[in-house]
Order: structure tokens, then sequence, then C-alpha cells
């Protein structure tokens, strides 16, 4: 049996919080905070095993890569055995297809091109033109999967657009993260925050979020990721690289959190800002990108 800090470095698992707080964020803003037990926690679980499952596939597709690269990684270090590897992904989109399925024909309806574009982006499209886009659409579809406890339809598709901009701008700065000096990317990654930003002003004055008092602190979140950006701009070490990647993955929480304020919803903002706390510890001792 592999070391268990070795698993969990492999399923990255101080970021699956961030899975967490998509689905409960969707949740209450589709069910106006009357809180669907079943639904949520059966959602909840298929989110886990699908997010966790592409960590594991991701690091298996990439095993040549991180040999050369990553040598210290579970799967090239021999931490964690490759075929164990596997079968642990594919056991995880198992789990995740049948936690769907229990909570609903809705949930699963997504779980499953969801399941698609994780198993796309690992097997090869995160290296090709579209590969932002491909994982920004794994995140859109995880919130679409939390909003699907009621039917999905007229401007609530809009609600996910600043998680899908944030995640796109988020994975345009991933491409440096080993070796680049490549500051053009950084660029593009601090105008997709911007856009992020915007886009909750404009859902905002569309009407779709209904309280302006939460973009205060969707602000202030902003500004200190683009503040984490500029200092990339200035220094493009795989180091510096990474302790921002870990600030922007870990910001997916308050930014969830931001949103569910801009439905007018306070106290669950404050509650799912707890989350950062497991994910911060852990995230000490494993590393999350």
């Amino acid at each position: 049996m592999p070391d268990l800090r070795a698993l969990m470095q492999l399923m990255r698992l101080p970021a699956v919080f961030t899975a967490w707080s998509n689905i409960i964020a969707a949740h209450l803003i589709a069910t106006a905070g009357h809180v669907e037990w079943r639904y949520l926690i059966w959602t909840v679980i298929a989110s886990s095993a699908i997010y966790l499952a592409g960590m594991v596939l991701n690091d298996c597709f990439d095993l040549s890569e991180d040999r050369r690269d990553r040598p210290g990684r579970p799967l090239p270090s021999g931490a964690v055995p490759v075929r164990f590897a596997w079968l642990l992904g594919a056991g995880l989109l198992a789990a995740g297809l049948t936690a769907a399925a229990l909570a609903g024909t809705r949930v699963l309806f997504w779980a499953v091109p969801l399941i698609g574009l994780v198993v796309l982006y690992d097997g090869g499209a995160k290296h090709g033109r579209f590969g932002e886009v491909t994982m920004a659409g794994c995140r859109y579809l995880n919130w679409i999967m939390g909003l699907s406890v009621m039917p999905v339809d007229g401007a609530a598709w809009l609600i996910p657009l600043p998680i899908f901009l944030y995640t796109l701008s988020l994975t345009t700065l991933s491409a440096i993260e080993v070796d680049s000096t490549d500051r053009q990317r950084v660029a593009w990654s601090i105008a997709g925050m911007v856009a992020a930003g915007l886009s909750m002003i404009g859902l905002t004055l569309l009407g779709v979020l209904a309280d302006p008092l939460g973009l205060v602190a969707a602000g202030a979140l902003f500004v200190i990721v683009i503040m984490r950006l500029l200092k990339v701009r200035q220094d493009t070490t795989p180091e510096t690289v990474q302790a921002a990647m870990k600030t922007l993955i870990i910001g997916i929480i308050p930014l969830d959190a931001a949103l569910l304020a801009t439905d007018g919803r306070y106290l669950a903002a404050v509650l799912l800002l707890l989350l950062l706390i497991p994910s911060k510890i852990l995230s000490r001792r494993i590393y999350i990108t």
C-alpha cells in the first residue's frame, strides 16, 4: 500500500475543498438558501471524486514529463506505483459517476460531460491550443452540476462565468510553472482576472446577481490576486509562480463566497470561507499545484 502522504500529494488533497465550495455555493444560490441535503451531500461526493480523479490521472498521463522535470513527485519517485495510480483514477471516476447518479438524473446529466472534459484535458488537451479553455470548462461544469439541483435555464447559465474566467486565467499562468520566463502569459493571466471581476459587475448590473454589496468582497479578492500576479510578472522563477498558483487555487473558495454574497447570502458566504482552514493547513505539507 502506498504511503498516505504520497497519495494525498498525488490527489492534491488541499485543493479538493475548492470543488466543495463550488458545489455548496452553487447549491445555495439555486435553492435560494434552502438546502436539499440529499442532493448536496451526493453532489459534493461526486464532485470530490471527479476532481481527485482528475489530479491522479493528470500525473499518470504526465509521467514522462514528470520524470524529467519533477522527479520527486509520487509517481516518478516510485512512492506510488503507476499501475495503482491508474486504477485509483479510474475508481474515483466510477465513484463520482455513482454518487452523481445517487444525487439525481440532473446531476448525473452534467457529471458525464464533466468527466469527459477531465479525461480530455488530462489526456492531452492541456498541451493544445484550447487547454486553458478545457480546464475552465471543467470548473464551469462543476458549478453547473451544483446548480442542477434545480433546472438550469435562463440567466443561471451566466452565474459561473466569473469562475470560468478566473480558472482560465489561473490555467494560463500554470503553463510557466516549471521553466519559462514568458511574461506575456502573466499579462494574459492578469487580463483574465480583470475580465472575471468585470463579469461579476456585469452580472450584478443585469440583475443575475442581486446584491451589489457583495462586489466589495469580490473586489478585495481580485486586488490581492492581481497584486500577486504583478509580482510574478517581475519575477517568473518557478518558486514565485508556484506560490502564486497556490494563492490562486485556494482563492477559488473566497470567489465562491463572493458569489454567494452578491446573491445576498452573507452568512453562508462567511461560513463557506471556513473551507480555507483545512485547505491552508494541508497545503503547508502537501503541494497543491
